[in-house]
């Protein structure tokens, strides 16, 4: 009888400890990746990655501290044409930070196009060039 109630004890406070399992956290971002004459238009949302591959048709970075664009990357790919991604300067109180934005081209909206997700997005270029 008292192992039988000391049991039922264990089995209840192990019950009230039981959690139930939570959500795990899942990668999001979006990285425009280039490396010499080759690009990579990357979206990581929920965990799941899609990209477009794509090859650099311009880059033009502005060492002026005073200009609003600091770099501009234009690049062609096979589904979506001719995209930009435009690198705003933005001076605040609390110091100077850039934005990666995409300016979307009229291909954008073609069915194969993955890029268009991520119009509203903020980007990260990773900029692998010599």
């Amino acid at each position: 009888m008292q192992q039988m109630l000391m049991t039922l004890v264990l089995l209840g406070l192990l019950a009230g400890c039981a959690q139930p399992q939570l959500d795990q956290p899942r990668a999001n971002g979006t990285y425009l990746v280039i490396e010499n004459s080759q690009a990579w238009a990357v979206l990581v949302f929920d965990g799941m990655r899609v990209e477009e591959r794509g090859t650099v048709v311009d880059v033009i970075k502005q060492p002026s501290e005073g200009a609003v664009v600091a770099a501009s990357y234009v690049i062609e790919t096979a589904n979506c044409g001719r995209v930009q991604w435009l690198s705003e300067r933005s001076d605040a109180a609390d110091g100077v930070t850039n934005r990666m934005s995409l300016h979307s081209s009229n291909q954008l909206g073609q069915s194969g196009c993955v890029i268009a997700d991520g119009l509203s997005r903020v980007w990260t270029v990773l900029d692998y060039s010599s």
